[in-house]
C-alpha cells in the first residue's frame, strides 16, 4: 500500500526542494512575538516543527518549547541544531492527529501551511487536539495560504527559480471542487540529477475555519494577511489566523 505523502515528503531531500522558499526565522520568530506577545517563559508547542526552524529560536528567547513532528529525519536534524546550540528543546515524534497534552500550553504554533494535510474530519481532530491541548485564554497561530486567491484560481502557477542546489520547477494547482491544493517540486542539480516530491493540502476560507475553531473550543480574534501584522486582503500573501481558547 502507498503510504501517505506527509509520511514520505519529509526526508533527506526536503532542504533542498523547500529550504528555497523559507523566510529567515529568526525574524519570523520576532515577528511572532510581536504579533502575539507571549509571556516570559511560557510553555510554547510548535506543531510540525520539521527541524526545528522556529523552535529552537524560540526555546533561546526563554520560552519553554515543544516540538512535535511526525518525521525522524527532521527531529535528527532538530535534535542536532538544538544540541549544538544548547538550546534546551524537547522534541516529540507523533502524529498531529493522536497529539494532545490537556491544559498544558500558553501557545500553540502551526507554520508554513503545517496544517489541512487530512480529509475535513481529521482535520477537525487535529483542532480539537489543540483546543484541548491549550490552557484557558491559550493563544493558536494558524499560518497558511491565502485560499481567497487559490479558490478564485489566481495562484495556479509553474515557474523555475535558480536556487543554491540547481534549478527549482514549481507547480501548484488549486482544485476548487475539492478545495485542495496540488504542488509538486522538482530539482534539477547542476549535475544533471532531479529530485522531486508532490504534496497536497485542503485550504480553508476564513469563515470555514472561524467555525472549525469555534467546535473545537477556540475564537478567533484577529486574521492576518502576514506574519508581520500586515492587513488580510483579498490579495494577501498568506492567512494568519490567531484564535484563543474560550
Amino acid at each position: 500500500m502507498t503510504r501517505p505523502w506527509y509520511e514520505t515528503i519529509f526526508d533527506e531531500r526536503y532542504p533542498e526542494l523547500f529550504g528555497p522558499l523559507e523566510r529567515d526565522p529568526e525574524e519570523e520568530v520576532a515577528q511572532i512575538v510581536r504579533l502575539i506577545p507571549i509571556p516570559p517563559g511560557a510553555a510554547v508547542v510548535d506543531l510540525g516543527c520539521g527541524r526545528g526552524r522556529h523552535a529552537i529560536p524560540l526555546s533561546r528567547k526563554g520560552y519553554r518549547v515543544t516540538g512535535v513532528d511526525l518525521s525522524e529525519n527532521m527531529l535528527r536534524l532538530a535534535r542536532e541544531r538544538a544540541e549544538k546550540e544548547g538550546a534546551p528543546v524537547e522534541w516529540v515524534r507523533e502524529d498531529m492527529r493522536e497529539f494532545v497534552r490537556p491544559g498544558a500550553f500558553d501557545v500553540c504554533l502551526s507554520l508554513f501551511t503545517s496544517y489541512g494535510y487530512f480529509g475535513d474530519e481529521e482535520n477537525q481532530k487535529v483542532l480539537g487536539n489543540v483546543g484541548r491541548s491549550l490552557k484557558e485564554g491559550g493563544v493558536f497561530l494558524l499560518d497558511l495560504r491565502n485560499s481567497q486567491k487559490g479558490l478564485s484560481g489566481e495562484e495556479d502557477l509553474e515557474k523555475t527559480l535558480t536556487v543554491p542546489s540547481g534549478l527549482l520547477r514549481l507547480c501548484v494547482h488549486f482544485d476548487r471542487t475539492t478545495g485542495r491544493a496540488r504542488a509538486e517540486h522538482e530539482l534539477t542539480r547542476p549535475d544533471g540529477i532531479r529530485i522531486s516530491s508532490a504534496f497536497d493540502v485542503r485550504i480553508y476560507s476564513r469563515e470555514e475555519l472561524s467555525g472549525m475553531l469555534a467546535f473545537a473550543g477556540m475564537r478567533v480574534a484577529a486574521v492576518h494577511g502576514s506574519l508581520d501584522g500586515a492587513p488580510f486582503t483579498a490579495g494577501a500573501e498568506r492567512m494568519v489566523v490567531i484564535a484563543r481558547r474560550v
